[in-house]
């Protein structure tokens, strides 16, 4: 269990993910820094992180805090939506601190393979604010932060699309959406690489039982039968344009 430690957890609710991060970050001992957002206007501080293309209004940062990237920056070199890393330290321009936006923070990612900021720490790199627009009906409205997010714990919806070399999966005491069990399990390469919490047998037999997934399988049904005519209907004009 020990090798585990330092797994990413999976969770399926953003409530038990960041109980789990505040955790990890307060076991830092480091100061806390909040960093709020810079926004345009009142929409924009109400516009959810996925209005505002991962960004989220306000973060929680300290010296240590195992964190990742929320964006695509430099996928050629590793720095891509998903990768991970550790902060190293935060700039901030003169006169200014938490919970003012820094002018970048030091991250020394995991996988990264360019150029570092410092000579005597490999792959450091500063992150600087982002701004995204978003448009409504009236006006376009802007978030200037960090694409930065804790990462000790993850929601396995969000998880959609990595590969974790270690994971410590909750899967929850119920199917609450079909298929989410296998979208955790399957963010390892083998299942020797990742932990499962205990479950029952109810928990698994549960599933069948989901509405959710009866809908998916009338829908996969549907679709079979859907596929079948348009074949047949295919097959049947190419037989006669060949008799023509």
């Amino acid at each position: 269990m020990s090798e585990f430690q330092d797994a990413t957890r999976l969770y399926f609710s953003n409530e038990e993910v960041a109980n789990y991060n505040f955790e990890k970050l307060s076991a830092l001992n480091h100061p806390i820094a909040r960093v709020n957002a810079r926004h345009s206007s009142d929409l924009a501080k109400k516009a959810s992180a996925d209005e505002m293309s991962g960004l989220e209004p306000c973060i929680f940062l300290a010296k240590g805090a195992h964190v990742m990237l929320t964006m695509n920056l430099w996928t050629e070199v590793g720095l891509c939506n998903g990768a991970t890393g550790t902060i190293i330290d935060f700039i901030y321009a003169n006169n200014h601190q938490p919970p003012d936006l820094p002018e970048a923070v030091i991250v020394k990612f995991d996988n990264y393979k360019g150029p570092s900021i410092s000579e005597s720490i490999s792959s450091c790199v500063p992150i600087c604010p982002i701004t995204i627009t978003s448009q409504s009906l009236d006006a376009l409205h802007e978030r200037q932060q960090l694409p930065l997010k804790l990462a000790w714990a993850i929601t396995i919806h969000k998880s959609q699309g990595l590969t974790l070399s270690k994971a410590w999966i909750d899967i929850g005491k119920t199917e609450r959406i079909a298929g989410i069990s296998y979208v955790g399990i399957s963010r390892v390469r083998a299942l020797s690489s990742c932990i499962l919490e205990s479950m029952t047998f109810e928990r698994l037999a549960s599933i069948q039982k989901s509405v959710n997934l009866k809908f998916r399988l009338e829908e996969e049904k549907r679709l079979d039968k859907l596929a079948e005519q348009t074949c047949r209907t295919i097959k049947e004009r190419c037989n006669f344009s060949n008799k023509s």
